[in-house]
């Protein structure tokens, strides 16, 4: 939330609200309840205990915990009204018999960290198949920050729905107070917002700790490619850094459970080879990745692209700053063919490189060394991280070629392994 202004990559001084909050210093991984749907009432924004406990158990079991997906967030599902004798929030209590404390300890004692959602406004954007609107935040920051440290709440996702949308000119100071709110509770708590940055711009990074730059994001290729155009852009704003890390919303990854609004109870809603796409930007980016479909049964894509064990360290490592685009290239369909790459050292002898391919048709995409500061005379490994174990090349000079399929990436890892020394 708070970052001292030394850590960011700006030319401009920023204004530090509050004190660092601690947390955040990788991006987070986790688990949303957005768009799981495997429970008998199934639906949009409904979740309930059994639905936590079952996702969290497969967590435990099937690689992701251990590869540090340690976050399991409530999104807009959880909460009932405010006591009316000290109008703190109330969970829904037929979805969360047992309770939210109860609920957080048990999570907390099986290694995870648990989060919920609230809006800056008097409701919240969803009654989540509830017949009457679910309070917000708005004139209870501090109490409501104090509960959620009381209960024992480790992340919390600001939204912007409510009364408070028609009065834009208190965006800024309302995210500054909830972020006040927070830092007073006497909790460490990780703070998303999902529209701050529209409101504070280049200082999102003192007030939160990591925030939404672009629409919401869909199960579908053309909003995923959205999200990668407003991460293009967002480059030139505001940089990543620990404690801080701009966020292209939930990942969708595909299988059974999700709930596209008009396709019906399952996924998919793209293809595996778009799924691909979005966890490489999102992981080469360091995007938070948190999961909004369902992790109970893992699909082949999922296992490929959540499980890749190389992918989710190099987003999880401070060492070196996030991946960046580095360029177009020239293919038949006109900027539709990009080069992402990020260092996996400080000596950039090595990075991780994506390329990929936005158009309809597949092209070949190449890689000049020259574009990651590698001498033509200099010779490269080239290892396949999607297929983990196949070796592209050895000693490959000068450039790589690959064919990247429509929609499509191709993901590897170069290594340098000779070094210029021409006078």
């Amino acid at each position: 939330m708070f970052i001292i202004a030394a850590t960011l990559v700006c030319l401009l001084p920023r204004v530090v609200h509050s004190l660092n909050n601690k947390v955040g210093k990788t991006p987070p991984l986790g688990w949303n309840t957005w768009k799981t749907c495997g429970e008998p009432t199934c639906g949009h924004d409904i979740c309930n205990e059994a639905e936590i406990k079952s996702v969290a158990n497969a967590m435990a079991t099937n690689g992701l915990q251990e590869l540090g997906y340690n976050y399991i967030n409530l999104d807009d599902c959880w909460a009932s009204t405010r006591k009316k004798s000290d109008q703190t929030l109330t969970w829904d209590t037929v979805r969360f018999p047992s309770g939210l404390p109860a609920l957080i300890s048990w999570l907390h004692q099986k290694g995870f960290k648990f989060g919920l959602y609230t809006s800056a406004g008097n409701q919240t954007c969803s009654s989540g198949g509830r017949k009457y609107p679910i309070p917000g935040s708005e004139g209870h920051y501090d109490l409501d920050a104090k509960t959620f440290a009381a209960w024992q709440v480790d992340y919390v996702k600001l939204d912007w729905c409510g009364d408070i949308k028609k009065d834009l000119a208190v965006g800024k100071q309302a995210h500054i107070d909830f972020a006040k709110a927070m830092n007073n509770s006497g909790r460490d708590m990780f703070l998303e917002v999902v529209a701050g940055y529209f409101f504070l711009w280049d200082e999102v990074p003192t007030v939160a700790n990591s925030w939404r730059f672009c629409t919401d994001h869909h199960d579908d290729w053309k909003n995923t490619n959205v999200q990668m155009t407003c991460r293009l852009d967002q480059k030139a704003k505001v940089a990543g850094a620990p404690g801080g890390w701009p966020f292209m919303d939930m990942l969708i990854t595909g299988g059974a459970g999700c709930v596209p609004f008009s396709k019906g109870p399952h996924c998919p809603g793209q293809t595996d080879e778009e799924y691909r796409t979005a966890f490489a930007m999102w992981s080469i980016t360091q995007s938070p990745i948190i999961v909004a479909s369902d992790v109970r049964n893992l699909t082949a894509v999922m296992q490929q692209t959540l499980l890749n064990q190389e992918l989710v360290q190099l987003h999880q490592s401070t060492s070196t700053p996030p991946g960046k685009h580095l360029g177009y290239w020239a293919c038949s369909e006109p900027l539709q063919c990009e080069i992402f790459g990020r260092k996996m050292n400080v000596a950039s002898t090595s990075w991780m490189i994506v390329l990929l391919n936005h158009g309809k048709k597949q092209h070949n995409i190449t890689l000049d060394w020259t574009l990651i500061g590698f001498d033509d005379s200099e010779t490269a490994d080239v290892y396949d991280v999607w297929n983990r174990s196949s070796i592209v090349g050895t000693n490959v000079s000068t450039s790589f070629t690959a064919t990247v399929p429509s929609h499509g990436t191709i993901v590897v890892r170069i290594a340098k392994t000779s070094v210029n020394m021409a006078v």
